[in-house]
């Protein structure tokens, strides 16, 4: 492990800084602790919210992440007050967690404590660190863990058994090592739990662990030296270009599958060039199906991965889709039958996070992107303590029943319901929006976003795309991505899907809002080109977006909305607009089509008739009115207000947004073959 502290960059810092350093440190490296995990403390005698000086302890605080902690990002506790936890021989985590929350120097300012504070509390050195690591939890993930952490460190690094995390772990300490910690120590392993280190500094703990890793780094290379881990690969790497494709039609089945009434997951697919070479040797199956990494990552990746195997080679993509569901229905089976065993009666509807397809990749799924990408980046790591225990013994995890416990431990259960009881109304939904760059697109694009849905920004305008998907991703990150697509070509439609699909997993909401503005053109005097322009982009654009989209939605069994930005002209003659309306029009009786024929897939088919939007593209209209008829811009408006029958000249694109947000929802689960009028004029009043 290379040893990146710098003394420079915490000269006069003070004793939390020097911690928000060591953390910051420890949480960039993935194969210390991966997202969310692992934690830090410092022991001060500071003064409270009385001004009185107390003893405490400054611990990561939970739902922070190392990589990024501030100092906000640390609870302040009373260690006396803590100290009643040593003399309790059993205590619920609620009772736990009371207590710790009457230790808190400052409730209302710090995060709740870490259920790992019992642990920092109990130890008794100045600096704290734990790890979730790669290096000794190759060592610990065995059958001979104690042995095997004695061989390599001797007596420097000191062991603990396996105890669940929370009050189970810190009690063990305390009958162990409270009283009496080891002498020659610097670290502590705890079996299958990751590492703790110590120092009376912020730099020795960091050294203490930098020795630690290393020394393991290198018993690990030397045990993996020559060795073929996993054994030979059996199952080699789809051929390009096919792969993109392949798990394109693949990704939204899965997720179909592992959707349910209490879960809809988003989707991430590693089809990095390691993980191919792992997941397609001959004894990866059989190692997976033991665990992961540590009890953390099962609340992140699932107890362990569904490997469908080669049983989709060769296959037809309606057998291949066949296969993946049943393989899916079968491991549920197996899982409610496992977890009965063990006293649960009720399955926990996102068990399985975690599924793989030698040769194509690995599949993460999680409540949104972001978790999807936690998973990813835990399972990597589990990857590589597999084959380090493989080379130092064999690969072991927990047993059947400690599996269960953790991944039904109440505390870690409670913070799902809660979350889950909070879903906003697209929470759980992937949207694609195509023509999202500006206007009703862009400000659908924003409300789906504010309501919970994951975004595809999709346009021909493809910097527009990128910028309306920055900021979405700097207030939610990872809920928006953007792709061109040139709605007046078939095959860029087909590729825009694909893209939505291998980003997300799948689609749950289109809305098609493009659009060619209008070019007055008496009917004398009208082009082809200009009537094959609107139709091409207002008709057959939507006919082959809502091709790709319902292909995917089917394939998915979720049903799914599709709406579509219609217009007044499409009920109302325009002089010298003729193409324009006639496009629309075409698309309001294709959406009656669309909604007749999908219904029994559940997938609805809305649209609204906007009229006088504030857009760029409306601005426009009403400059080239204004020509036409010889007046100014604001006499145009005023012409559009007096209309209006709410006097209103302009209608904000939002309004339009919270029209198509009520289609995109459950809420409009019943209504199809609709129009929503937005704006105020009579004449775009459907007849």
């Amino acid at each position: 492990m290379q040893d990146l502290w710098r003394d420079d960059q915490v000269n006069g810092a003070d004793e939390i800084g020097r911690l928000v350093y060591l953390s910051n440190l420890i949480g960039q490296d993935t194969l210390l602790v991966q997202p969310g995990g692992g934690n830090t403390s410092v022991k001060l005698a500071e003064a409270d919210l009385f001004g009185d000086e107390a003893e405490s302890l400054v611990v990561k605080g939970s739902g922070t992440d190392l990589r990024t902690i501030t100092p906000e990002g640390f609870t302040h506790l009373y260690r006396g007050r803590l100290a009643k936890l040593q003399a309790k021989t059993s205590i619920s985590d609620d009772e736990m967690l009371a207590l710790m929350r009457a230790a808190m120097m400052a409730t209302d300012r710090d995060p709740l404590p870490s259920v790992e504070t019992p642990l920092h509390s109990l130890l008794p050195y100045r600096y704290i660190a734990h790890t979730h690591d790669v290096a000794t939890l190759s060592l610990s993930d065995t059958p001979h863990a104690e042995e095997n952490v004695s061989r390599v460190f001797g007596s420097n690094v000191a062991f603990l058994p396996y105890a669940r995390p929370g009050f189970p772990l810190a009690k063990l300490l305390a009958e162990r090592y409270a009283e009496h910690p080891p002498e020659d120590a610097i670290a502590m392993v705890l079996e299958k739990h990751g590492l703790v280190v110590w120092g009376e500094d912020a730099r020795e703990c960091y050294a203490n662990l930098v020795s630690v890793i290393s020394k393991a780094d290198e018993y690990l290379a030397e045990r993996r030296a020559g060795r073929s881990l996993f054994g030979a690969v059996t199952v080699p790497a789809v051929d390009e270009p096919e792969p993109e494709a392949r798990a394109a039609a693949l990704l939204p089945v899965i997720r179909g599958a592992l959707s349910n009434e209490h879960w809809t997951p988003l989707l991430h697919l590693d089809s990095s060039p390691d993980m191919l070479d792992a997941i397609g040797r001959e004894a990866f199956a059989q190692v997976a199906s033991r665990g992961v990494m540590t009890p953390e990552h099962i609340l992140r990746a699932g107890v362990e991965p569904l490997v469908l195997a080669p049983m989709l080679k060769g296959l037809t993509a309606s057998d291949a889709r066949d296969r993946v569901r049943d393989a899916i229905a079968a491991h549920r089976e197996a899982y409610v039958n496992h977890v009965a065993k063990h006293g649960q009666t009720e399955p926990i509807s996102d068990y399985l996070k975690t599924v793989v397809v030698p040769g194509l990749g690995v599949i993460f799924a999680g409540k949104d992107r972001r978790n999807a990408l936690v998973a990813a980046t835990c399972y990597r790591a589990t990857l590589r303590a597999m084959a380090g225990a493989e080379a130092v013994e064999a690969f072991e995890f927990l047993s059947d029943a400690d599996a269960c416990d953790m991944e039904y431990w109440p505390l870690e259960r409670r913070k799902i319901e809660e979350s889950a009881a909070s879903r906003r109304p697209l929470e759980g939904k992937i949207a694609l929006v195509i023509g999202g760059a500006s206007g009703i697109g862009r400000a659908t694009a924003e409300r789906f976003v504010e309501e919970g849905a994951h975004v595809v920004v999709a346009d021909i305008d493809v910097d527009g795309a990128n910028a309306v998907a920055e900021k979405l991703n700097d207030s939610a990150p990872e809920r928006a991505f953007a792709v061109e697509v040139d709605a007046a070509d078939s095959a860029s439609i087909k590729a825009m899907m694909n893209a939505a699909v291998l980003r997300f997993g799948g689609l749950d909401v289109m809305f098609y809002s493009p659009g060619v503005g209008p070019h007055y053109s008496l009917v004398v005097e009208m082009l082809d080109a200009e009537i094959e322009e609107k139709l091409r982009v207002h008709f057959q654009g939507a006919a082959a977006a809502t091709r790709e989209a319902a292909k995917v939605m089917i394939d998915q069994s979720m049903g799914g909305r599709l709406i579509y930005n219609a217009s007044k002209a499409a009920f109302a003659p325009g002089e010298g607009f003729a193409a324009y309306g006639a496009s629309k029009a075409a698309l309001v009786h294709y959406v009656r089509n669309i909604a007749n024929e999908l219904g029994k897939h559940g997938i609805t088919a809305n649209y609204v008739n906007a009229d006088a939007v504030d857009t760029p593209l409306f601005r426009r209209l009403v400059q080239q009115r204004a020509e036409q008829s010889g007046r100014t811009e604001a006499e145009m408006l005023e012409s559009y207000e007096q209309r209006s029958v709410m006097r209103q000249a302009l209608v904000p694109p939002g309004a339009v947004a919270d029209a198509v947000s009520f289609l995109a929802s459950d809420r409009s689960a019943y209504t199809t073959g609709c129009v929503i009028t937005v704006g105020g004029g009579p004449e775009g009043f459907p007849r």
